[in-house]
């Protein structure tokens, strides 16, 4: 009996002490977020007004003898191709002028990543130790955004404040700047916690689209981000 007892004892100690560093490293984690996130919202997310807002066809379309596109002649353009780049340029400049706040929906549940990132964070950061394995529990934890102030014109809501129904959030008609919508997943750290990778994606309708690999740093007492490399675009 006091053989179980203290089996059981033992266990208790080692689930409680677990349990402690794996909220100690869940905090940390909150902590570098948290500080990144300013500069994430900048480096990840846009103005959609400006991203799908393409020039229009200026000039006359050059073919090989085999039929192969070539380039364009813009010393060929028409006179409606030269007013249609007239207002394009013009509503452009309105679009940049704009200081009414750009909404993004945000989903603040920050979930593993589905692919383990330790390759690239070896290869982007040479010379760092053996990376972390992670935890045999998979947690994800909630991002306290609201209390992190933004530096630019970016507002984030939660991604509750939208329509549920597949596509809606796209469809749906706002009487406010919608602009898209931002995710991120939880941070893949280095063995000295000095160095970090995870994804990010920013949609902007059903086709419309960038996936991120973020890498971050500690640069003195400041975590910052070292680069935002572009995965994959819709």
């Amino acid at each position: 009996m006091k053989k179980l007892a203290s089996l059981l004892f033992i266990i208790s100690i080692i689930l409680f002490t677990s349990c402690k560093k794996e909220n100690s490293y869940l905090e940390f984690e909150k902590s570098v977020m948290t500080e990144i996130f300013p500069s994430l919202i900048d480096s990840t997310c846009m103005d959609t007004r400006l991203f799908t807002n393409f020039p229009p066809e200026y000039g006359e379309s050059i073919f090989d003898k085999t039929g192969h596109y070539v380039g364009v002649d813009s010393t060929k353009a028409t006179k409606e191709q030269k007013q249609k780049l007239l207002e394009w340029k013009i509503n452009t400049e309105k679009i940049k002028k704009d200081t009414s706040k750009i909404v993004i929906a945000f989903d603040p549940v920050i979930e593993y990543s589905r692919e383990d990132l330790t390759e690239y964070l070896q290869k982007h950061f040479k010379n760092i130790k053996p990376f972390i394995q992670k935890e045999k529990v998979y947690n994800e934890f909630i991002l306290d955004f609201k209390n992190i102030k933004l530096k630019n014109r970016f507002e984030l809501r939660h991604i509750s404040q939208f329509p549920k129904e597949r596509g809606m959030i796209w469809l749906a008609k706002y009487n406010f700047n919608f602009s898209g919508a931002v995710s991120f997943t939880r941070i893949q750290f280095d063995q000295n916690k000095k160095f970090g990778v995870f994804n990010g994606y920013f949609g902007c309708g059903g086709r419309c689209g960038q996936s991120f690999r973020i890498y971050i740093k500690k640069a003195g007492d400041k975590w910052i981000i070292d680069n935002v490399e572009i995965t994959a675009i819709a």
